[in-house]
């Protein structure tokens, strides 16, 4: 596969700069010169340097400040980190990142670094969902869930359950895996909201009893690129309490007609289209809320940079003998060409469940922290310390557990495991071998 890669992209030297190590993963393996720039230490940092994967950890080279490591921008205007990036480039950089951010967007201009990765403000026309909400209202008035925006002291929970019913939910601007989006089920909930945070402006909506389904695209030269769908793992009572944390992620979806998924596809080209026509390149997700009633598809999310899925994905696509979205992504900023896109993708299987702080445990593994495992009668069994989710065979799985990860807040990950296998039997509840490897 490698051979239809063009010399210039693997030639290229390339920098993925985040706090968590697993959000850089992807090209890793694929590229030869691609390098890893991580805040935090996980345990997996050793495992692949083995696999001669190149990463430079700051809290390893004594940084400990979580506000320092916490954040790709003051990870990349590190000294440290910008000293590593000058003596492994030896020509000029190119610099990935999860999500854009202004100091990014400042750093790379003093440094004159070349950047695969969209502005902020482009990002923050889709990613917000108070402008988000607007979008759909001009482009794709039919997809949105009924809400409003404004701030939240001057909204009235007597006029919003008129409005919506009840319950209705709350989300603010920005979150992460869910945490920011509210179930407001009484006044109690409403007004505890209002008191912690009057003045944010937020959207509140309809509540629609559904599930996820998230789908990875890329605007490539003048092509739109996408993915086959997965489902999200979300309202698992098992894995998390809260309706809507997100856990996780399965491939394929299952839960959908080919009519529904030939639709999917069908918006997420116009979306791109659209998005395209405002400058906008390479990687993007959206999310699908679909109602579990009447099986209408609610566009619910975009959002305009790597996603949650991206990394793990990236290794399932090059497992099937795909080059992967992330590799059309660094293209497209690099203004160099990749074979052509083959939208017939192989069935892809493959699924990522999250563990968090509040919600259900792994068992305890031997390794604790981490290993690839196979499935046994009674108990898993120890293979490997390979981190090679491109590789995983039937009934085989990769556990990742963070160190003192249970001292950290509500919400925040405890544990991953990845594997080939499916993780779900329905929307709502885990298959046999997931539930077996919960406390």
């Amino acid at each position: 596969m490698i051979s239809h890669i063009p010399a210039k992209i693997l030639k290229s030297c390339i920098f993925f700069v985040t706090p968590d190590l697993k959000r850089g993963l992807g090209l890793d393996g694929i590229l030869p010169d691609y390098h890893i720039i991580c805040g935090r230490f996980d345990p997996l940092i050793p495992r692949l340097r083995k696999q001669g994967v190149q990463i430079f950890c700051l809290e390893e080279e004594g940084v400990h400040d979580e506000k320092k490591i916490n954040n790709s921008g003051t990870i990349l205007e590190n000294e440290d980190t910008v000293n590593y990036i000058n003596k492994k480039s030896g020509k000029t950089p190119v610099i990935m990142y999860f999500k854009p951010a202004k100091k990014i967007d400042y750093l790379l201009d003093k440094y004159k670094w070349k950047k695969a990765g969209n502005h902020s403000d482009l990002n923050e026309c889709y990613e917000n969902k108070i402008y988000f909400s607007r979008f759909l209202q001009k482009y794709f008035p039919d997809l949105g869930i009924s809400s409003l925006t404004g701030r939240l002291n001057k909204l009235s929970f007597s006029e919003l359950i008129k409005t919506y019913g009840q319950p209705y939910v709350i989300q603010f601007g920005h979150g992460w895996a869910g945490k920011t989006t509210f179930f407001i089920e009484n006044e109690k909930d409403f007004l505890n909201l209002c008191q912690k945070y009057p003045e944010t402006m937020v959207k509140a909506g309809k509540f629609i009893r559904g599930f996820t389904v998230l789908n990875n695209c890329c605007i490539y030269q003048d092509k739109i690129l996408v993915s086959p769908p997965a489902v999200q793992i979300g309202a698992v009572k098992k894995l998390y309490p809260g309706p809507f944390v997100t856990c996780g992620r399965q491939w394929p979806v299952k839960f959908i007609t080919e009519k529904q998924e030939r639709e999917i596809s069908r918006i997420s080209q116009q979306v791109g289209s659209i998005m395209q026509k405002n400058s906008y390149k390479g990687f993007f997700g959206l999310d699908f809320l679909i109602d579990e009633s009447s099986g209408k598809i609610y566009l619910s999310e975009i959002n305009a940079r790597l996603t949650a899925s991206s990394a793990f994905f990236t290794k399932l696509e090059w497992g099937c003998g795909k080059i992967p979205l992330m590799l059309y992504h660094v293209a497209s900023f690099l203004n160099l060409s990749l074979p052509d896109f083959d939208h017939d993708y192989p069935e892809i299987k493959g699924s990522q469940i999250i563990f968090r702080t509040g919600g259900g445990q792994p068992v305890k593994h031997d390794p604790e922290f981490f290993g690839l495992f196979s499935l046994g009668n009674q108990k898993s069994v120890f293979i490997s310390d390979k981190y090679q989710p491109d590789k995983l065979k039937d009934r085989e799985y990769i556990f990742m557990k963070r160190e003192n990860s249970l001292t950290k807040p509500k919400g925040a990950e405890t544990a991953r495991i990845e594997t080939g296998m499916e993780a779900l039997e329905t929307t709502k509840t885990l298959s046999g071998w997931v539930d077996r490897l919960i406390n």
